[in-house]
């Protein structure tokens, strides 16, 4: 029996969804590597190592989530949910033969699992081992077979995988199939099944991507979201649009009544907090709001829609709106622009980023990071159909992807 004041599996982990939360990383790290700590001779509660194992890669240290586990593999006492989480980590480490060794271990000890065969049918198509990994996700969908919410679960990521491995060998219209069976059981497209129905020609690019794909995207992204966007990818948006904002007229005078649009954990808040009396801030994910109130750029934090957030603003509520890479994630503007034709006070500036697209006929399509671009012809017919005066658009370079430059369009727009 543990004693009476050992802190339970659910404090240690709200302990650290806390400090992941508040941006703290390396006392993120050091708490997990603390709790480990008191497990050399000990007792090792069930579940805790997979699941501080799991916030350590959400953290971008998949190294410290195997080593972690390792211990447990090594006595032979990991359960198939610490041998899972350990094959992640080393996948995301290029171990990949490591971690497909573990997820054959785990589908030995519990073969009708639907999570561990979901890892290995993943792990081998990773590793371009398409025919297995379709019977590992055929697996899944002969045993999900259930009316729960994790059968559907299941049944929905198992029909988007095999989606993935269809698409990979060229067959579009077995892909499609999967995609739109993965739809079915997940309404809410979590996976982004209708970004990937358009990248394959399957279907027109939708209006939007899903609020739940952009959220789970981002939940998983947050703890290590500054890190890996200024370091590994280059990441300079946020200076670029304020460059863009002063070039246009905009003085960093505090004077501003400014709203962030998809404000992440805060970098845009950062680059925009002397032009501001005020700002607020909304963004999709909670874990990237709770970081952008951690960041204390923000004097309110909301976490929505964005069009919900603006529908709930008085009109001329704002002088200044600023969306850093948040477009890339809406195709059609038009409900945007008359949003925030309504929530701007006239002469007020619309400050947003996007990736550039050639697309002239629809002004919008998926690049080939999932991701909408927009055309400099549709940015500006936007602007004009709903009030406002182009100031500029100009090409930029705000990031880089697989070490190439990514393309983006610059603008600044006045409200009439």
């Amino acid at each position: 029996m543990p004693a009476q004041d050992d802190p339970s599996t659910d404090d240690l982990l709200e302990q650290m969804e806390a400090l992941m939360a508040a941006g703290a990383q390396q006392a993120a790290l050091d708490h997990a590597e603390a709790v480990a700590a008191t497990w050399i001779g000990g007792r090792r509660p069930p579940g805790l190592a997979a699941a501080l194992a799991r916030c350590l890669i959400d953290m971008g240290a998949p190294e410290r989530a195997a080593a972690l586990i390792e211990p447990l593999v090594a006595e032979g006492s990991a359960g198939t949910g610490a041998l899972t989480a350990m094959a992640r980590a080393l996948g995301l480490c290029g171990r990949h033969q490591e971690a497909l060794s573990l997820l054959t271990e785990a589908s030995w000890l519990d073969g009708r699992s639907s999570e561990v065969l979901l890892a290995l049918g993943l792990a081998r198509l990773t590793s371009d081992d398409i025919p297995r990994a379709i019977g590992d996700f055929e697996r899944v969908l002969r045993l999900a077979t259930g009316e729960s919410m994790a059968d559907a679960a299941a049944r929905a990521e198992a029909h988007f995988r095999l989606g993935e491995c269809w698409a990979a060998m060229d067959e579009a219209t077995r892909a499609a199939r999967h995609f739109r069976a993965a739809q079915a059981n997940d309404p809410a497209d979590r996976r982004g099944a209708a970004i990937r129905l358009a990248e394959i020609d399957a279907s027109g690019p939708p209006k939007r991507a899903s609020a739940a794909y952009v959220r789970a995207l981002f939940d998983g992204y947050a703890p290590r979201y500054d890190t890996h966007m200024t370091g590994a990818l280059a990441y300079c948006g946020p200076d670029i649009l304020r460059r863009a904002a002063e070039a246009a007229g905009l003085a960093a005078d505090g004077s501003a009544e400014a709203v962030d649009l998809g404000c992440g954990t805060g970098l845009s808040g950062a680059a925009f907090r002397p032009f501001c009396r005020k700002l607020a801030g909304v963004d999709l994910s909670p874990r990237m709001t709770a970081a952008a109130e951690a960041s204390g750029y923000y004097d309110r934090v909301a976490t929505g829609d964005l069009l919900r957030f603006l529908a709930g603003e008085d009109d001329g509520a704002f002088t200044l709106a600023i969306a850093c890479d948040t477009l890339i994630y809406l195709g059609d503007l038009g409900p945007l622009f008359a949003a925030l034709a309504r929530v701007l006070t006239p002469g007020g500036r619309f400050v947003f980023s996007t990736e550039k697209s050639d697309a002239a006929e629809s002004g919008y399509a998926i690049g080939p990071a999932r991701r909408f671009r927009h055309s400099d012809t549709y940015l500006r017919e936007m602007a004009a159909a709903h009030g406002f005066e182009v100031t500029l658009i100009e090409t930029a370079i705000l990031r880089t992807e697989k070490r190439k430059p990514v393309e983006s369009l610059v603008g600044v727009t006045r409200r009439l």
